[in-house]
Formats: C-alpha cells, sequence, structure tokens
C-alpha cells in the first residue's frame, strides 16, 4: 500500500486493513486499545462521519509504523478532512501535493555511483539491511508491511531500510512489485567490515536457538585432532559452502534462511 496514492485518510486505513492477515480482523480493536478509546469510536470513525482528532493520527501513525515523510501526508489527510470550507481544503491540497512530489523525488532518486565504504558501513551495520534485501525476493513479501510481519521489525523500521536500499539500486520495482535489484554487494575476508556482518548473522542464529524449531539445525563439536584431519575437514567445509551456494541460486525464493558455519582452533600452539 502505497499512501501517497490516497486523498481520502479513511479510505487509507481501510485498505491498510484489509491487507492484513485475515483481511484485518481485529485490527480496529487493536487500534482502539492502542488509542485507548472504546472499539465503538473506531467504527463511528472508519465507517462513519466521525473523525480522528489529531492526536489520534498521530497514535495511529504510530501504530501503523508509518516513516515521518509518510506521518506528514496522514496528518494533513486529517486536517484537510477536517476543514470548515473549501478554501482551507485547498490549502492543505497544495501542501499534500508538495508531499506527493517530495515523496515521488525520494522514490526515483537513484545513486549510480559505486557503493561505497560510508554505504557498505550502513548496510553491514545491522542484519536487517540483507533481510530486507533477500527478503522482497519471495513473492508474498511485496510491501514493507508484509516484510516488517516476516522479520518481526517496526514498519516505520522497514520503510527507511527500503529507502536505503532503493536508492543504492539493492532493490527496485519491477512489475508493480519489490525485487532484488542490480547492484551488488560484497564483503570479503580483509574487508574491515566483514567481523560485524559475520556478527550480526551469529547473533540472529543464537536467537533462533530458543525457538527449538526442528527446521533449523545448530552443532557445536569441539574435538581434538591431526592438523591434516583439521586441514581436510576445512577442505569439505569450503566445498559445502559452494554446493549450498550454488543450490539456492537457482532456486524459487520461498523463504529465507541463514547459514553459519565456524571452523576455528581454540588456543594457539605456543
Amino acid at each position: 500500500m502505497n499512501i501517497f496514492d490516497f486523498h481520502d485518510y479513511k479510505h487509507c486505513i481501510n485498505e491498510w486493513i484489509a491487507s492484513q492477515p485475515r483481511n484485518g480482523h481485529g485490527q480496529l480493536r487493536q487500534m482502539a486499545l492502542h488509542l485507548n478509546v472504546n472499539s465503538v469510536v473506531m467504527s463511528q470513525i472508519f465507517r462513519g462521519d466521525r473523525d480522528l482528532t489529531a492526536e489520534q493520527g498521530l497514535a495511529i501513525s504510530s501504530f501503523i509504523g508509518f516513516t515521518d515523510l509518510e506521518r506528514d501526508y496522514f496528518m494533513l489527510l486529517i486536517q484537510k478532512s477536517r476543514a470548515g470550507n473549501r478554501d482551507l481544503e485547498a490549502y492543505f491540497d497544495k501542501q499534500l501535493e508538495q508531499i506527493r512530489t517530495a515523496a515521488t523525488a525520494l522514490k526515483n532518486r537513484v545513486k549510480h555511483q559505486k557503493f561505497t565504504d560510508e554505504d557498505k558501513a550502513t548496510f553491514y551495520s545491522q542484519w536487517y539491511f540483507s533481510a530486507v534485501r533477500l527478503g522482497v525476493s519471495i513473492p508474498h513479501l511485496d510491501s514493507a508491511t508484509a516484510v516488517a510481519q516476516y522479520l518481526n521489525l517496526d514498519r516505520a523500521l522497514v520503510s527507511k531500510v527500503m529507502d536505503f536500499l532503493k536508492s543504492h539500486e539493492l532493490i527496485v520495482e519491477k512489475k508493480g512489485r519489490l525485487d532484488i535489484g542490480p547492484q551488488v554487494t560484497h564483503v570479503g575476508h580483509d574487508s574491515p567490515f566483514v567481523n560485524r556482518h559475520h556478527s550480526n548473522w551469529r547473533l540472529k542464529g543464537l536467537q533462533a536457538m530458543e525457538s527449538a524449531s526442528e527446521k533449523n539445525l545448530f552443532y557445536s563439536g569441539p574435538m581434538a585432532l591431526s592438523q591434516d584431519a583439521a586441514n581436510e575437514i576445512r577442505k569439505i567445509l569450503v566445498e559445502t559452502v559452494e554446493k549450498a551456494t550454488k543450490k539456492a541460486a537457482p532456486s524459487d525464493s520461498e523463504v529465507l534462511r541463514c547459514l553459519n558455519i565456524d571452523w576455528f582452533e581454540v588456543g594457539s600452539k605456543k
């Protein structure tokens, strides 16, 4: 859902509700709880003639997870709906058009230069940058809301991450849906960002251990062995990574998973 396509805040919210799981069943009640009002009030607003107050509009912006620009647009839609005459409506229409223009400029802004170290520092600062990028390749994850729900992240955060990824062609829009873009990222073993990259995903691995899902696999096996055997196992692991990568690359995007492998010496020889 693109809020900037809407000219009525009620249509916007009703569309958002309909896009939620189970066609949004229970969402109005959740909004009412968030606003600390009776659920009847929400029905009177979004299914009747009653309008949101500015305070309620700001709270709903937080509930949905609008970005700053989306929030500003939404609040103007509310003010326009509450306007007492056509002159005031026209005043707000002009401001709404300015925000729509700004949003379009942001959407179309693409950096055509090389992915810089500063960009990499941002991209590898958190696990969710690469997770969001890969996530949009899964067909049903076609919006910030869907990705946020899948990754259990705040929608406003996902929207900001998507803005960054779009501006660097790491994700693009194809035929009305999001997909991985042509720009590539690579962090080599000698990169100053490699340790951060590994740490981010190992922390996610530690969190995943708590779910005890049979779909996951975790193994820790300290062992004493010969140097030749250690070298051979490292070779086997490298080959396994290569096979896994070749297997994953041409397959359809259906789920998002992470492979972490550690093979290291404990202690050191004197």
